[in-house]
């Protein structure tokens, strides 16, 4: 009997998703850290500062979120390949 290999698919996938998801829960802790302390260097786009400029509506950088959609996709990847492999057994 050999082992299933959508099963180490379905794995590696799920460890990729856990490391993307750390890695926008990093950059989540950036932007709230950011927003605390009103220094939005380290983002692309960040709102206007200064003695001559000043912002009156929404004053924060846009929140990157690609490592987020990352992990979701391949978390549903993940949980795709073990469902397949579930339903479908290889004889």
């Amino acid at each position: 009997m050999t082992r299933d290999r959508r099963l180490l698919a379905a794995l590696l996938s799920l460890v990729a998703a856990a490391m993307a998801l750390v890695v926008q829960a990093a950059i989540v802790n950036r932007y709230i850290y950011a927003a605390v302390m009103g220094n939005w260097t380290g983002f692309p786009n960040p709102p206007a500062s200064g003695p001559d400029k000043y912002c009156l509506d929404y004053c924060v950088a846009d929140l990157p979120f690609a490592a987020g959609w990352i992990g979701i996709g391949t978390f549903l990847l993940g949980l795709l390949l073990v469902a397949h492999a579930w339903w479908k057994p290889r004889a």
